[in-house]
C-alpha cells in the first residue's frame, strides 16, 4: 500500500541533512516548469541588468572572501539562536 505524503514527509525528516537536501534537489529537478515563465523572464532581465552594471563599472562586486566570511558569521549566529531555542 502506498504511503500518504504526510507519512513520507515524517519519515524523510528523520533522514540526515545531506540525504534530505539530495532528495529535495532531485524533486525540484523533476518539475519541468518549477518557475513560472514570468518569474523566469523577470530573473533573466535582472541578471542581464546586473551583468551590464558590473561590466560597465557602475557597480562593483564583493570579494568571495568577504561573502563567505559574512555567510559564516550569519550561519554561526543562526546556530546560536537555534541552540538557544532548544534549551
Amino acid at each position: 500500500m502506498a504511503m500518504a505524503h504526510v507519512e513520507i514527509e515524517a519519515e524523510v525528516l528523520k533522514w540526515p541533512r545531506a540525504e534530505r537536501v539530495s532528495l529535495a534537489e532531485r524533486l525540484l529537478e523533476s518539475v519541468d516548469d518549477f518557475a513560472a515563465e514570468d518569474i523566469d523572464q523577470a530573473w533573466r532581465v535582472e541578471i542581464a541588468r546586473r551583468v551590464k552594471e558590473a561590466e560597465s563599472g557602475k557597480e562593483s562586486g564583493i570579494s568571495s572572501h568577504d561573502v563567505f566570511a559574512e555567510a559564516r558569521k550569519n550561519l554561526n549566529e543562526a546556530r546560536k539562536v537555534s541552540s538557544a531555542r532548544k534549551k
